[in-house]
């Protein structure tokens, strides 16, 4: 199964990490199950050397592998957010324990009931004495009787844990959570660990077959070149920023350039616009990737090229990006980018596609019934990424 997962990966890298949250290890499943399936080759050899014949092998596979991280991102963000309910769920039944304790105590100290000095005399006692104890502790230590001191250590750790459950009584804690939380983190980075040494092991077992796939670009064009998703996204993220609820804007409730309507469709469910509000970068990346680079398939264009195409999707939707795109390059705008297009692509210098891009862009900008209210706003922020681009030309 591993070698296919590491095949897998060389297509859409956010994979592993999905593989690694996993715990019940379906994804790593129906990754291994795909790859073969797509293939109809179990040897991750004969499968690579199937993939790197057959360009419709390729897209095949890159589109259902796309499809398994999307689903499983949601998948893990829905565990997640059960989760995080259930501790709070069981937070609050502490706290109202406590707190109905609280509540006795004082009802019976205004009934003026000689019980309700029952709580404060013990946390007085407990307190004093896990003091005393640590005192005795630190200035006998060298003289106590060594057969004495295990009795000390014993007694000095349940007046300890008697100390905390006071001051939690009294005062309250969240510590179990986050003791919970970190124990989590824990065995989440170990997982993730353990899976990413079993891959790079079987990996080498495989020797050179899998490294020589590289990306869908070094498929396509015979050598491997690096996927600049991390650097374009960052760059676009800096136009976007962060939440805003514009009146004017007919997306409405936005946060990192993720609308409501689109947070939904990821996540399979109604969101509210705290929900919105509430998003962490982490997942606006993974939607971005999934929503935008992924289906434009910028990671096989040309450095610099992706960028100018991904922005001009994020900004005014992934079809109308690449049928400019398919307009400028001679095919069929169908708005999709496939093994017509991208051979057509290569064979236009990109520092051309990127500025006939960016005026592209401009006039379909000039369409819309918003222009005049975010032109000035959106002819700097295409003049900005047409520059960017450039830079990243090679």
């Amino acid at each position: 199964m591993f070698p296919l997962v590491a095949i897998a990966a060389q297509f859409v890298p956010e994979i592993i990490k999905l593989i690694a949250g996993d715990k019940a290890g379906k994804v790593a499943i129906d990754v291994a199950t795909v790859v073969s399936t797509v293939t109809g080759k179990t040897d991750p050899v004969e499968a690579m050397q199937a993939v790197k014949a057959d360009p419709a092998v390729e897209a095949d596979l890159r589109e259902k592998l796309a499809q398994i991280a999307v689903d499983a991102q949601k998948a893990q963000n829905d565990e997640a957010d059960k989760q995080r309910q259930a501790e709070l769920d069981t937070l609050k039944a502490t706290m109202a324990d406590t707190q109905n304790a609280r509540v006795t105590m004082l009802g019976l100290a205004q009934a003026k009931s000689w019980i309700a000095w029952g709580a404060p005399i013990v946390s007085i006692v407990v307190a004093l004495g896990f003091f005393v104890v640590l005192f005795i502790l630190l200035r006998a230590t060298k003289s106590i009787d060594p057969d004495l001191k295990d009795v000390l250590y014993v007694t000095i750790g349940t007046m300890g844990t008697a100390f905390a459950t006071v001051v939690n009584f009294w005062v309250g804690s969240s510590q179990g959570s986050k003791d919970k939380d970190t124990a989590l983190a824990t065995m989440q980075a170990n997982h993730a660990e353990q899976f990413t040494q079993a891959l790079t092991a079987v990996t080498t077992a495989t020797g050179t077959a899998v490294s020589e796939m590289g990306s869908v670009r070094g498929v396509l064009a015979g050598a491997p070149v690096p996927d600049f998703f991390d650097r374009c996204v960052t760059i676009t993220l800096m136009h976007e920023g962060g939440f805003s609820e514009d009146p004017n804007d007919p997306g409405g409730a936005t946060n990192f350039g993720i609308t409501k309507r689109t947070l939904e469709a990821y996540r399979g469910k109604v969101v509210s616009v705290n929900d919105v509000r509430n998003l962490s970068s982490a997942e606006a990346r993974e939607i971005y990737r999934a929503n935008f680079w992924n289906l434009m398939r910028c990671g096989d264009l040309p450095a610099g090229l992706d960028l100018m195409v991904f922005d001009y999707g994020v900004n005014s939707g992934p079809s109308q990006a690449v049928k400019n795109l398919q307009a400028l390059v001679g095919v069929n705008q169908d708005g999709a980018i496939g093994n017509i297009t991208l051979p057509a692509v290569k064979k236009i210098p990109p520092v051309g596609l990127i500025g006939d891009l960016a005026s592209g862009r401009l006039e379909y900008l000039k369409t819309l019934a918003t222009y005049a209210t975010y032109k000035d706003g959106w002819t700097s922020r295409v003049e900005d990424i047409k520059q960017s681009a450039l830079k990243m030309v090679k």
